[in-house]
């Protein structure tokens, strides 16, 4: 798609969110508006504890904001959605369902006929690479496999958005890279619009059409970069994750970025 035809498919409008702990208040995320466009990746990266996780689920309607306001589609969002997918660092698989029947989940509720499921699930086993494992329990898989699962159900549900919070988190490092890749190349497929929260510089510059960096708590954004748009490493999305981290323009990026995180860290004084 591009650029003049893509229309906003997130937004968040002036955004603070306030916690309460131990009968004490504090400021999570503070005036933050963002728009994301349809079809865009946009990776969201900071210190500790500096909102991320809290903005995201204000996107996904399990965090109302205490001020401003979020929208889909110029709809203000108001709670959960079908049509905003989830992905947690954890697998969120259901531990007595197989592969098949974890795909499965949200078109059987959905009461999409078995040939169309059975259709949807040979298309995403394919896609996550795991035909010949249908029939097999979460406690088979490796950690890479069930996050593979969990991605592959929400795609299958078809949202229009996906929101992932570290979904790589828990992985080692050669599974990580791996599953960068994999998602890289089903975002190129499916072409969904997604969010996606990470710890780790050299994913978000991988992954990310902009990386927004967030300052420490509250959560203000401190600066977004717009890779795509000013083809600051041009052809990535059509490179394997090996090549791309070692172009002086990637190094460029990450030096830029992980100085303001550290910036962040060392002014906040984060350990």
């Amino acid at each position: 798609m591009n650029e003049e035809q893509r229309s906003d498919k997130l937004s968040a409008q002036n955004v603070s969110v306030m916690f309460e702990k131990d009968d004490k208040s504090f400021l999570a995320v503070d005036d933050v508006s963002l728009t994301i466009q349809e079809g865009e990746f946009v990776v969201i990266v900071g210190p500790s504890g500096c909102g991320k996780t809290t903005f995201m689920n204000t996107f996904a309607g399990l965090v109302r904001p205490g001020k401003g306001k979020v929208f889909m589609d110029g709809e203000e969002i108001t709670g959960p959605s079908a049509e905003r997918g989830v992905v947690f660092q954890q697998f969120a698989l259901f531990p007595w369902k197989t592969v098949k029947e974890n795909i499965e989940f949200g078109l059987k509720y959905r009461g999409i006929p078995k040939e169309q499921r059975d259709e949807t699930i040979r298309k995403y086993v394919q896609l996550i690479k795991l035909e010949g494992f249908e029939k097999s329990y979460p406690h088979e898989l490796s950690g890479g496999m069930k996050q593979r699962v969990a991605i592959a159900r929400v795609y299958a549900n078809r949202p229009q958005v996906l929101l992932m919070d570290e979904p790589f988190g828990a992985l080692d490092a050669q599974t990580r890279t791996i599953m960068q890749e994999d998602l890289s190349e089903m975002f190129l497929t499916e072409k969904r619009t997604v969010l996606f929260i990470t710890h780790s510089v050299d994913e978000a510059i991988y992954l990310g059409d902009r990386v927004v960096i967030m300052t420490a708590r509250p959560g203000k954004i401190k600066k977004i970069i717009d890779i795509t748009r000013d083809n600051l490493i041009p052809d990535r999305r059509r490179m394997r994750y090996d090549e791309v981290v070692s172009l002086k323009e990637f190094l460029d990026l990450k030096g830029e970025i992980w100085g303001l995180i550290k910036a962040e860290i060392l002014e906040k004084h984060i350990l």
